[in-house]
């Protein structure tokens, strides 16, 4: 059970270190391609610009998906050798940089090479390392310090007010 909880937190991470650098070049794409079809401009271009929101949304979530699944299995394997917390982060900083490219390949599809958007993306990397890097003890489930990561406790439901529980009486 403990094995799903960390795909569960590493996936999570993932979609933040994939998400935060691509999906606002998708929601722009999208609004553009907005204004295009409603000033009556050209259809091509509209087409076009939808076409690079979905890829950046649609990529952007696969390749969350992707660094969360390799963030938790070289997580797993290390937290069965390394002791020290230290030891974790150093590897969870590994993971993050040579996993991030993906997301740098989903934006350099998504927007044709635009420079722009490719060099902020290029920028974010060593920050989308430093976010692997300082959730891998609690994706490994050594620390409980990020709480978003962790699922709530489950808590009873809570009884209606004026309702007495159900006695058990000893006869059939």
């Amino acid at each position: 059970m403990e094995r799903q909880g960390s795909v569960g937190r590493a996936l999570k991470v993932g979609l933040l270190m994939a998400c935060l650098p691509g999906l606002p070049w998708a929601a722009l794409a999208l609004g553009v391609a907005l204004v295009e079809f409603l000033r009556g401009g050209d259809t091509r271009l509209a087409a076009r610009d939808l076409r690079y929101g979905g890829l950046l949304t649609g990529g952007s979530l696969l390749a969350g998906v992707l660094m969360g699944l390799v963030l938790a299995g070289g997580l797993a394997l290390a937290a069965r050798v390394l002791t020290r917390r230290w030891g974790l982060t150093l590897v969870g900083a590994l993971l993050g940089a040579l996993v991030f490219p993906a997301e740098f390949l989903v934006v350099a599809i998504g927007t044709d090479g635009a420079f722009a958007q490719l060099g902020t993306t290029f920028l974010a990397w060593p920050f989308m390392t430093a976010v692997a890097a300082l959730h891998s003890t609690d994706i490994a489930g050594r620390t409980r310090k990020r709480t978003w990561l962790w699922a709530p406790a489950r808590r009873p439901a809570p009884m209606a007010v004026g309702s007495v529980p159900e006695r058990r009486h000893g006869h059939s």
